[in-house]
């Protein structure tokens, strides 16, 4: 489907974009602000999970908070959203299977909590060129 040269995308094909990267965004409800913070992610069956330290991240994690998380690309020029509600993962063979699939992509620094983003709604958008 097209609206003003720009195309929304099937969830299908929003879940390949999502599983072909590995560096997103999290956007979280902080007070009366929103903050987006950059985070490596990789899926955990087809939820979102990262590594994180204590702070904004865990602090929502740890309330059950719903976050926004995000995607995109530059050339072609796509985005996608997912929503949900993100939580610490604190089961020894969830954080266990976590890492695994995190591999070694994180900035320097401990970064021991993990969280988990069950994905409620995903949507994608492409920019159509002129």
């Amino acid at each position: 489907m097209t609206s003003r040269g720009i195309e929304i995308l099937a969830e299908a094909e929003c879940n390949v974009l999502v599983r072909g990267r590995t560096l997103g965004r999290v956007g979280v409800r902080v007070g009366d602000d929103i903050v987006i913070l950059p985070v490596y992610y990789a899926l955990l069956e087809d939820d979102i999970v990262f590594r994180t330290d204590p702070g904004t991240k865990l602090s929502a994690a740890v309330l059950a908070t719903r976050v926004a998380f995000e995607v995109d690309n530059a050339s072609p020029a796509w985005s996608v959203l997912v929503r949900g509600r993100a939580r610490e993962i604190r089961d020894p063979d969830e954080a266990t299977a976590a890492r695994t699939r995190l591999g070694h992509d994180w900035p320097a620094g401990d970064r021991d909590s993990l969280v988990r983003i069950h994905v409620e709604t995903i949507t994608g958008r492409r920019l159509l060129p002129v």
